[in-house]
């Protein structure tokens, strides 16, 4: 994945950049110190990720994410990283892949490269010609959007990548989709069932008999409780039972 790494400060570039030799599929082509000599960068290599500091002279790093999509056409990933937790919403809210703190950990950062392979591996996988969801949902050429049919509007366009977590409302007898940035969950037509949400992409695997989760969400399993990568992480009820345990885990290398 060529790599570019925007921050106003030389050593953290250094220091991400060696950092990042550890891992054979990621190759920093480009840095920058500002966002004008990172847009001529952008443009003349394309980059598959941008690493990007939140405090930036000029425009903030979050404004800034949406000229990195116009710029690669909404195909660079972008990891925003910052000492200041606060900015972690609005990085996400503007369509950032994934948020790192300073200083970055070694840590995190191999489980956030982990997430990107997951991710783009779902991403380039074809979609099956008869997709059950078809029914329900229309899946975009691009693979990035869904449309969902709700009870309550003609229909609902989501990022995949802003998609947390399915759950079964018992109550309702329906299904529910939480997405970043809505204050509620969306509530699905009542024909859908788990086999069709599970058809809609392989980023989404069911954990339970009343959960399914966007496995890119997944920061870990503690004493069978999902604990999720912002902004999903205030959701501390999702319990992995015991017969989708080893398919779960099956989906990620162990060491």
């Amino acid at each position: 994945m060529k790599t570019i790494i925007i921050d106003d400060e030389i050593l953290s570039i250094e220091t991400l950049s060696r950092m990042l030799l550890e891992y054979d599929d990621i190759e920093v082509v480009g840095s920058a110190c500002n966002t004008t000599v990172a847009e001529g960068q952008i443009k003349v290599a394309s980059p598959d990720l941008v690493f990007l500091d939140v405090e930036l002279p000029g425009m903030s790093g979050v404004d800034f994410i949406r000229e990195v999509k116009r710029l690669t056409q909404g195909r660079c990933r972008v990891v925003m990283y910052t000492g200041h937790k606060d900015s972690m919403l609005s990085s996400f809210r503007n369509e950032a892949f994934d948020f790192l703190l300073k200083p970055v950990d070694r840590d995190e950062l191999s489980a956030m490269i982990q997430r990107l392979r997951l991710h783009i591996e779902s991403s380039n996988q074809k979609a099956p010609d008869n997709n059950p969801a078809d029914i329900n949902s229309t899946v975009r050429r691009d693979r990035e959007k869904l449309i969902f049919n709700t009870n309550f509007s003609d229909f609902r366009v989501v990022s995949i990548a802003d998609i947390g977590l399915f759950y079964y409302n018992s109550d309702q007898r329906i299904w529910e989709v939480v997405v970043s940035g809505c204050e509620e969950p969306i509530r699905l037509k009542r024909n859908v069932n788990c086999e069709t949400l599970l058809a809609l992409d392989p980023c989404f695997v069911q954990v339970s008999q009343r959960f399914v989760i966007n496995i890119n969400c997944l920061m870990e399993v503690c004493d069978n409780v999902c604990r999720l990568y912002p902004p999903f992480d205030h959701i501390n009820n999702v319990k992995v039972a015991r017969l989708y345990r080893k398919k779960l885990i099956s989906r990620f290398n162990t060491i």
